[in-house]
């Protein structure tokens, strides 16, 4: 079958409105020469056919004036809780934080209600569903003409702000997909159990390697196999996927409340997982207080929630939601990070104290450093474990954002100020790009050489051989040009026209230790959203002129 979108405005452009199958069969032969290869290849199907060639205009938007309102419904996606909206937990360092997580969230929902799309129908008018899927939005004419049952978002149901309950049938007997995930998952938790046990440095590599493309299968084999209009296949299936949203939508919203109700506070959300932040105090993680040099004996006052109280709510979560399943394994399972500052959705930061160490993951992508030298992530370490030593134990969560933003401004200055070549090492200023023969860069409007030309020509200059091929160099930025570059800048993310090979550089001089400086400034601005990170210094109006 070919992609679900295009084949939808064909059917719309070729066929009455509400067709059934057999009608569109019919139709098909008499317009057999109007017909294209893809939709005469779905034709052929007959009564088994895909049933959304039934309401294709659910699929397209005929009245779309752009590709983002091509899509005629709005399926919602994963729960979230923004830590700078809803949790109000940003810039807060929260010590000793539980994620209650549920492992493979999508998966385990289809395996639980059987989903696939042989498996999920909707469900006809005046039946009873054996559930209810959430959307957002649908064509009306869709709700007036199709036979199918449908409700408004019922009260309890708290984790749907708009939109309406549409009702599906669930086949009973293990569809294809439900069968072959059964297959994957089985394989993975074979593996992460090997890669608990490995201690070979090499095999428990290659496992993880393992691990990743199966993760990879599985994921896309659950909602993305059901919910891409744009992708050729037979999986296609609309509510299939929406019931996999709404009940994860579900649970989540269900956990969250029962936590609430506990006083637990909540940090965090996402799809699969609620963050639990425990503690107000690093004295309550003894061993990232002594990783950080911190000496503070355990408050119990500090506590927000004991752990033991916010395991034993996880537990009772995961036990109702096993009996609403009916899945023994569906678990809400908890993982525990010694703090973690929240900065906005998906960007965060977590500390966790190893082997006399801490170590510092950062996430999204306000941290994603790979256009960056290395120097910029040490950087950022450095200055979040001052920033956590300075702030390990507050009272008020409104004074802890700010004595953090404060914080993270002092210690980034501090840092650029101390910063020197004879205590940095060379291969962390490095900028790896990767350079080709001049005359494969595509030439200016005017016909003149494009900046990344003239690069590759100077570069020839200095190794004092031809480019042939793509190759890749390890650069360092100077304070001087690179060998016959007119007008030179230093604009840009990497500043080409300055950048050396470093094989090159005979003495460290060379190298301009400002524009790391500023390169590292930028990033933090950037990652935290800070706007005045180096304190200005007041002038005179005279002293402006």
């Amino acid at each position: 079958v070919a992609r679900v979108l295009p084949l939808s405005k064909s059917i719309i452009g070729l066929f009455p409105e509400w067709s059934t199958k057999k009608e569109l069969v019919k139709e098909g032969k008499k317009k057999r020469a109007q017909v294209s290869k893809d939709l005469l290849r779905v034709l052929k199907y007959g009564e088994e056919m895909p049933d959304w060639v039934e309401y294709p205009s659910v699929i397209y938007n005929k009245s779309a004036k752009d590709k983002d309102e091509m899509l005629n419904y709005h399926m919602p996606g994963g729960m979230t809780i923004k830590p700078d909206k809803e949790a109000n937990s940003h810039f807060v360092p929260w010590y000793h934080v539980i994620v209650a997580d549920v492992g493979a969230m999508y998966p385990t929902i289809l395996k639980a209600l059987n989903i696939g799309a042989d498996t999920v129908k909707l469900t006809r008018k005046n039946k009873e569903p054996d559930a209810w899927v959430w959307l957002k939005s649908l064509p009306k004419e869709f709700l007036k003409n199709y036979d199918v049952v449908w409700r408004n978002i019922g009260e309890n149901e708290r984790f749907a702000d708009k939109g309406i309950m549409i009702g599906v049938s669930i086949d009973k007997n293990p569809g294809v997909v439900n069968s072959a995930m059964t297959g994957i998952m089985n394989v993975i938790t074979k593996i992460k159990k090997e890669l608990r046990n490995e201690e070979n440095s090499e095999k428990k590599k290659r496992l993880k390697m393992i691990y990743q493309s199966l993760k990879g299968v599985r994921n896309a084999g659950t909602h993305g196999i059901l919910s891409a209009p744009y992708v050729s296949g037979r999986q296609f299936n609309l509510w299939g996927a929406a019931a996999i949203t709404t009940k994860g939508q579900e649970i989540l919203s269900d956990t969250l409340h029962r936590l609430n109700q506990k006083g637990i506070r909540i940090v965090y959300g996402d799809t699969d997982g609620i963050y639990l932040g425990c503690s107000k105090s690093m004295s309550n993680v003894p061993r990232l207080a002594a990783a950080l040099g911190v000496k503070e004996e355990p408050d119990e006052k500090a506590w927000i929630t004991h752990p033991d109280k916010a395991l034993e709510a996880i537990r009772e979560c995961t036990d109702l939601w096993r009996k609403q399943l009916n899945y023994s394994g569906f678990e809400l399972e908890p993982e525990k990070h010694d703090a973690m500052i929240f900065v906005k959705h998906k960007n965060y930061l977590i500390f966790d104290a190893k082997n006399s160490d801490v170590e510092v993951i950062a996430k999204g992508n306000n941290f994603k450093g790979s256009d960056k030298a290395n120097i910029a992530r040490k950087a950022l370490e450095e200055i979040m474990k001052k920033v956590l030593q300075e702030n390990h134990r507050w009272d008020d969560e409104k004074q802890a954002r700010k004595q953090v933003k404060n914080s993270i401004k002092k210690e980034t200055r501090e840092i650029l100020k101390k910063l020197d070549l004879t205590t940095v090492d060379l291969e962390d200023l490095t900028l790896v790009q990767s350079v080709q023969p001049a005359k494969r860069y595509q030439k200016n409007k005017d016909g003149s050489m494009s900046t990344y030309g003239k690069r590759a020509q100077a570069l020839e200059e200095l190794i004092g051989q031809k480019i042939k091929s793509r190759v890749k160099f390890k650069f360092v930025v100077t304070k001087k040009p690179l060998p016959g570059i007119k007008n030179p800048s230093k604009s840009g993310v990497k500043p080409i026209d300055y950048m050396y090979p470093v094989q090159l550089i005979q003495d460290l001089n060379e190298i301009d230790l400002e524009w790391y400086k500023t390169m590292i400034e930028n990033y933090i601005k950037g990652a935290f959203g800070l706007t005045d990170v180096m304190a200005t210094e007041q002038k005179g109006l005279d002293a402006w002129m």
